[in-house]
């Protein structure tokens, strides 16, 4: 383990032990996954963790030393037993690791069955992957662990591969509150399933009864499932990608909800107007920023698509919308939306909700904290 001594001001920050530490607070040239232990000047521990490459120097496991072995068997174990023990019922496909909130910065790890989808964004764990594979292989149930690639700066590159148990097929079924869901980790968004939105699809489930519902930037029709079987009139599911309408439209057989009584229009979502007035206007779009220079192009972005949708719902009628882009906080994107729909009828906000309980984040980790999701009412 390598030794380094931290300034007073890294010293400072460790105090609340947030996950990164910078290049600019401590530089080194050590290799990806080399456990490196932090040192006041007086030789005390006051961190631990590996060293990494990129703009962050040292993703923070602890306080002190400890071996990586350990510190991941408990952490998983410990991650998969909070899932099994608070997750909903009838469900198979959750978030197992959620990086630093569940203490392992830099892993994602979703569960689709009996298969667990991992992401790497951090390449100081490539030299431990083998580790890795070895205890999420070992958890109840688990035949399967398959590394979906598409982390610019850890892999660089398209596809993914399995490693441990059988090839990894084109799509697997899952259920998430009783619903079926088909799924896609080789080729699908994130890892097959925007698995962050289960309890929003579920609420909005419970207010489709006999509702016309759209749902903009649909993929494969999550919102729009949960409408179906919650008794819509009708629903529109809007998406550029004919593929993904083509996976809504078989999920919905899957769930003995027949496609052809309701409406899949594969089109540019930021342009779409609702062809009658709809009781549910769903706008879930997705991340609208990826640095500095894009945030302002997504604060406009949203108080655009805000305005496109409040023109849309009529009077007495729901507007449920949501974003994924981490680099705008919550006032920052209701200030968006507030401009968007404000000359546009009365509103209330009725709802506002974040991130579910397989999705937890760090105390003080702000910048984890990327989801947000709210209902409006359009008041008479």
């Amino acid at each position: 383990m390598q030794k380094l001594v931290a300034s007073q001001k890294l010293q400072q920050k460790l105090k609340t032990l947030m996950p990164w530490v910078f290049r600019h607070e401590l530089a080194h040239s050590l290799p990806d996954g080399t456990l490196v232990q932090l040192l006041d000047a007086k030789n005390k521990p006051i961190g631990f963790g590996l060293a990494d490459s990129g703009d962050i120097s040292l993703r923070v496991l602890g306080r002190t030393p400890r071996q990586l072995h350990t510190i991941l068997e408990q952490r998983i174990e410990q991650a998969f037993t909070l899932r099994t023990r608070f997750g909903p019922s009838d469900t198979d496909c959750f978030r197992l690791i959620n990086g630093e909130g569940d203490g392992l910065s830099g892993i994602i790890a979703d569960v689709y069955a009996d298969t667990v989808v991992l992401r790497l964004y951090a390449k100081c764990w490539v030299p431990h992957l083998q580790l890795l594979v070895d205890i999420l292989s070992s958890l109840p149930n688990i035949e399967r662990v398959y590394r979906k690639y598409g982390v610019r700066n850890v892999d660089g590159k398209k596809g993914g591969k399995t490693l441990f148990g059988t090839r990894l097929p084109e799509f697997l079924l899952v259920k998430e509150h009783g619903i079926t869901f088909l799924v896609r980790p080789k080729k699908g968004q994130k890892t097959g399933l925007f698995l962050d939105q289960r309890e929003h699809r579920r609420l909005i489930g419970t207010m489709s009864h006999h509702k016309l519902v759209s749902n903009l930037f649909a993929y494969n029709g999550g919102f729009s499932i949960y409408a179906a079987v919650g008794g819509a009139k009708r629903v529109y599911s809007v998406d550029i990608a004919e593929g993904a309408l083509e996976d809504a439209k078989e999920i919905f057989r899957l769930n003995n909800i027949n496609p052809d009584k309701h409406v899949f229009e594969a089109t540019d979502a930021f342009q779409w107007q609702s062809p009658e007035p709809m009781d549910i206007f769903i706008c879930d779009p997705p991340s609208l920023s990826k640095g500095k220079q894009s945030d302002a192009n997504a604060h406009k972005a949203y108080q655009e698509l805000a305005t496109n949708c409040a023109k849309q719902v009529t009077k007495g009628n729901i507007l449920a919308t949501a974003s994924c882009t981490a680099r705008l906080s919550s006032k920052e994107w209701e200030r968006a939306i507030i401009k968007g729909i404000r000359n546009h009828g009365q509103w209330s906000w009725m709802w506002r909700s974040y991130e579910p309980i397989d999705h937890p984040t760090m105390l003080e980790h702000f910048e984890a904290r990327y989801l947000k999701f709210a209902l409006l009412h359009k008041r008479q």
